[in-house]
């Protein structure tokens, strides 16, 4: 009896589509939690590369490498214009990124974006060194 090679082949091919942007090294950009402390406070990811994200609180997996981030302060206070920052990230491989606004003062709206790297096990038990 001969097997169908067309069958396997497909099916094989749609599990590892759908694997999805999961099935290689990753890296994630997310916002960061409140700190009264260190005077610290959400941020919301507008785009990245250029592309709107869907869910600017989680914006999914991004591939490593240079990206461009778009961010906002997430306070409603003081010009937009001063609350957007363009943030540089050199994403590595299974590494998540949480950002937050570090501000001085919320009157004027002074403020840096501040990125908190961390590993993310799943990743690295999948991709890690063997």
């Amino acid at each position: 009896m001969k097997t169908p090679l067309l069958p396997i082949l497909s099916a094989l091919a749609a599990g590892c589509a759908a694997l999805g942007p999961f099935g290689t090294p990753y890296a994630l950009v997310e916002i960061g939690p409140i700190s009264a402390t260190r005077k610290e406070l959400p941020v919301i990811v507008n785009a990245i590369d250029g592309d709107s994200t869907l869910n600017p609180r989680r914006p999914g997996p991004i591939k490593p490498g240079k990206h461009q981030l778009e961010v906002q302060f997430s306070t409603r206070d003081g010009p937009y214009w001063k609350r957007m920052r363009m943030v540089e990230l050199d994403a590595q491989p299974c590494t998540r990124y949480r950002i937050v606004a570090q501000y001085t003062n919320l009157t004027n709206v002074e403020w840096e974006p501040v990125i908190y790297p961390e590993p993310i096990g799943e990743c690295l038990a999948a991709f890690g060194p063997k």
